[in-house]
């Protein structure tokens, strides 16, 4: 079955939840870009949105910040526009079809997850390259390690190893394909600062009851506590050290 046909059933998000979600992963990455780089931004700063998928998250950066937004991705077939008009583009994270120090802000939210193992590194290295000297990267990372793990909906997903996931998968209710490879803010912070950034921001982040499929809340309120330590996912911010 398809997402939409899924939308709503047992431990999938129906339309509303899903739009929830994405109004606060919009409002938190933004208010991210602005504490750390959008308050003080010079006139035509510009910010690329790294996995943009159709725009969504571009656009709403582009209203909630003061940067002008591009966004590229690897599934985009050709060159087209988002809602907003703002240019989407195809390209992965390793490579980047922009000049260096094209731009003040890189955001990297739920995508990092998705970067092969062996091209985690050329990718934050490509985004550096096209970052402004101090210039951030900002982002958010599902934790793998979480007890229902966030894309296959399954108990404890992400502690098996590959071989058992991929066969763990078939149980799975989501309609697309395994696609993610488990890492950690703490192996994501060891990676960028051998590559030239530093960690200015990492914290703990919890999506609130309403973003939650109505089946699964009342668990969700009840492991509100182990969630401060065992988070559903971090929010980052790192910035190029020149």
């Amino acid at each position: 079955m398809t997402a939409e046909a899924l939308a709503g059933r047992g431990v999938m998000q129906s339309p509303e939840e899903w739009d929830a979600r994405n109004r606060v992963l919009a409002r938190c990455m933004s208010d991210l870009v602005n504490e750390y780089a959008g308050t003080d931004a010079a006139a035509g700063a510009r910010g690329l949105d790294v996995g943009c998928q159709k725009g969504a998250l571009t656009d709403a950066m582009q209203e909630q910040t003061r940067l002008h937004w591009t966004g590229i991705d690897p599934t985009i077939a050709t060159p087209r526009q988002s809602s907003l008009g703002l240019e989407l583009l195809p390209a992965a994270a390793n490579r980047l079809p922009f000049e260096d120090g094209a731009f003040t802000v890189a955001l990297f939210a739920n995508v990092y997850e998705h970067v092969l193992p062996e091209e985690r590194e050329a990718s934050l290295s490509e985004i550096r390259r096209v970052l402004a000297p101090r210039g951030h990267v900002v982002g958010q990372i599902p934790n793998p390690y979480f007890p229902i793990e966030s894309h296959s909906r399954l108990p404890f997903m992400g502690w098996l190893p590959m071989r058992a996931q991929k066969a763990y998968w078939r149980l799975s209710p989501v309609p697309w394909e395994h696609d993610f490879f488990v890492v950690t803010m703490r192996q994501l912070s060891a990676t960028a600062e051998r590559l030239g950034y530093r960690t200015v921001h990492a914290s703990n982040f919890n999506y609130p009851p309403e973003v939650i499929p109505h089946a699964l809340r009342s668990a969700w309120r009840m492991l509100e506590r182990p969630m401060r330590v065992m988070p559903w996912a971090w929010q980052f911010v790192l910035q190029r050290v020149d």
